[in-house]
């Protein structure tokens, strides 16, 4: 029988190079597909005979799975360990692509993404990972790396998604050889956890019987204000990102007269941006500016990048908003990530980072469920304008933990 729980550490040395870049691929592989149907799910349900309305709420229903669950998948992570929750999300993935491969109506769709929610903890049980095998100093710079495996896959997956599903519009595009593709990435990621991948966490420390409940480290990240102000922001902030997300190739297409492949190009180049920017320049930028600079910065960005949506009239324009809201995405995402999975201790950062996500995965279920009532029934750009307006109450919400924090000038001082 398969071992699904550890890998012997000397296969891979805990902490070195070749873990972190193994986990690297192994999540740039499963992004990439991830990525594949970025620019297609909505044509999915289009072609069911739904309004945009009901095409968000199908979309959201990944976000509020996802919801419901990922703070037990943090739990089961640090009392079992990293690798087999990586393990039970890939395949998962593969499973729920399948499953969109073939749905001929809005039923399985909408099992499709519930399943996939289900099993989306791939990417928070990564961030984990790499925070146990890096030293506090190096977590900014890791984690940005880890986000820019996310930010490639949304440069490849895209493109790929695009030009698999053809030049046809929602009523044209092949959907099927798209979700197959995606299903054989995650696949791939599977095979690469299962062979490659050691366990981060030590063999005392994963059935270490002093560990939290799962109850007690709920109660423990509540009773932190810094860190609940931190997911309130995220709250506020993610709710009108994941609001573009969904509805963002239903508007190009309506509104721009754009293609899966033309959207997936704009996506495409949104992802290049991510990728660039935490690859090359996240700690760079941390160390310049400190973590709460950065994160106003990001919120000015999204309210001037939803702005020029609301003002694009060609392909050229969309992608031109699409950079800035990318380059939001990636000071906003990385630093408030860095800042919660420093401030826990390494044998609830699972459950906390869990917790944390499970709430952006709240607000991503309202933002997604949200905006295609507001596309239908207030106006095609009123999801984007919304969204910048949001910005201001957020700032707010920013000084205020700037405060409380002290205003930290770098991560490693917020952790302090």
């Amino acid at each position: 029988m398969l071992n699904l729980r550890r890998v012997p550490h000397q296969s891979v040395g805990l902490g070195s190079a070749g873990a972190r870049w193994t986990l690297w691929v192994v999540v740039f592989v499963d992004l990439v597909g991830f990525g594949i149907l970025a620019p297609l799910t909505p044509f999915y349900v289009l072609r069911t005979g739904l309004g945009a309305e009901q095409v968000t709420l199908i979309i959201a229903s990944y976000s509020l799975a996802q919801f419901l669950v990922m703070p037990l998948w943090g739990h089961v992570s640090d009392r079992r360990g990293r690798r087999p929750v990586l393990l039970v999300s890939m395949a998962g993935h593969v499973v729920s692509y399948v499953m969109l491969a073939y749905a001929d109506g809005w039923p399985m769709l909408l099992a499709a993404r519930v399943l996939g929610g289900i099993t989306a903890a791939n990417l928070v049980t990564a961030y984990a990972y790499s925070t146990d095998i890096t030293p506090p100093e190096d977590r900014a710079k890791a984690l940005g790396r880890i986000s820019a495996a996310f930010g490639l896959g949304f440069v490849f997956g895209p493109m790929i998604g695009g030009l698999l599903a053809g030049p046809g519009d929602a009523t044209q595009a092949d959907l099927m050889t798209p979700a197959l593709a995606a299903a054989g990435l995650s696949a791939l990621s599977f095979l690469g956890i299962l062979f490659f991948l050691p366990e981060s966490r030590k063999p005392g420390d994963a059935a270490n019987r002093n560990d939290p409940s799962f109850l007690d480290g709920l109660r423990r990240v509540a009773a932190r204000p810094a860190i609940m102000a931190l997911v309130a922001l995220c709250v506020v902030v993610i709710t009108f990102v994941s609001a573009r997300e969904a509805i963002i190739a239903v508007w190009a297409h309506d509104k721009l007269a754009m293609n899966a492949r033309d959207i997936g190009l704009v996506l495409a180049v949104s992802g290049a941006t991510i990728a660039g920017i935490q690859f090359f320049a996240m700690g760079e930028l941390t160390r310049r500016f400190g973590s709460v600079r950065l994160v106003m910065a990001a919120l000015v960005l999204f309210a001037m990048g939803w702005t020029g949506l609301i003002l694009a009239q060609s392909w050229g324009h969309a992608a031109a908003a699409t950079v800035l809201t990318a380059t939001a995405t990636a000071l906003f995402q990385t630093q408030v990530q860095t800042i919660v999975s420093q401030s826990a201790d390494a044998q609830e950062r699972g459950m906390v980072l869990g917790v944390y996500q499970s709430s952006n995965s709240l607000a991503r279920f309202g933002g997604q469920a949200l905006s295609g009532s507001i596309y239908s029934f207030v106006g095609r750009d009123a999801p984007f304008a919304l969204g910048a307006l949001m910005m201001a109450p957020a700032m707010i919400l920013l000084l205020w933990i700037s405060r409380r924090m002290n205003a930290p000038a770098t991560v490693e001082a917020a952790a302090e």
